[in-house]
């Protein structure tokens, strides 16, 4: 990736947002066979949150770091399991899955099922190699909420858990420093509820507002969403 001026740590992520309504009742399997039909007389929306940017290291570095427990500690928290094809496993935050394919060091796709009472989503990340020896991370998170539950929280109730995550692995890895010519700040407790972690927050929900306006959403709602998601992460 050739970059001719730095950017703000904030702005090192790429952001991307598709919206689907789903009909009552619709049956649809997605690309991984998971079966996200809706359930009678709810309306649901589908969202699909692409997050990508590039990582000062090779494919074949990085991925350990995406795929071990113990690296994965390190940064993201304490991951337990299996997390070879087929395995199951437990992230932070009460988050547990199965991984579905593994391609390595380019490819890992998983399910991705916040707490006890989740439903399964699918979530792939891709590596793919730079002509300058970094790596584009492509995180795609497909989610289904209720129309009504999404129009209150917007994307960013999903999307700013892994702008954190980015941010922490950036920091363990100084892997945006070419691009924003200074270290990104590891996102502790302490940072997150501090001056400048509240900033950070503020600027990823007013992002990913302004992607949901883009996929079609009122503009009223998205900043309603936008206001709920600061509300949500700063008070945890």
């Amino acid at each position: 990736m050739t970059v001719t001026e730095s950017l703000p740590v904030v702005d090192a992520v790429r952001r991307a947002l598709e919206i689907d309504e789903l009909e009552n009742g619709e049956l649809e399997i997605d690309e991984l066979g998971i079966d996200g039909s809706t359930p009678g007389g709810h309306r649901r929306v589908r969202a699909v949150l692409t997050l990508t940017t590039n990582i000062a290291l090779a494919p074949a570095r990085l991925w350990p770091l995406l795929t071990r427990p113990a690296e994965l500690a390190r940064w993201l928290g304490p991951v337990s399991g299996d997390l070879h094809e087929g395995g199951r496993f437990e992230a932070p935050g009460g988050v547990s899955g199965r991984v579905l394919q593994i391609a390595e060091p380019h490819r890992l796709s998983l399910t991705w099922q916040p707490g006890a009472d989740g439903a399964e989503e699918p979530l792939l990340l891709r590596l793919d190699p730079e002509d300058d020896g970094t790596t584009q991370l492509r995180l795609r998170h497909t989610v289904r909420r209720g129309s009504e539950e999404f129009a209150r929280q917007g994307p960013g109730s999903v999307a700013v858990g892994w702008e954190i995550a980015l941010l922490a692995l950036a920091a363990h890895t100084d892997g945006w420093r070419g691009t924003c010519l200074v270290p990104a700040p590891a996102p502790t407790p302490d940072w997150l509820h501090g001056p400048q972690g509240a900033d950070y927050l503020r600027a990823w929900s007013v992002r990913w507002a302004a992607e949901a306006i883009a996929a079609g959403v009122d503009e009223q709602v998205a900043r309603a969403g936008e206001r709920e998601t600061v509300r949500r992460h700063l008070e945890v």
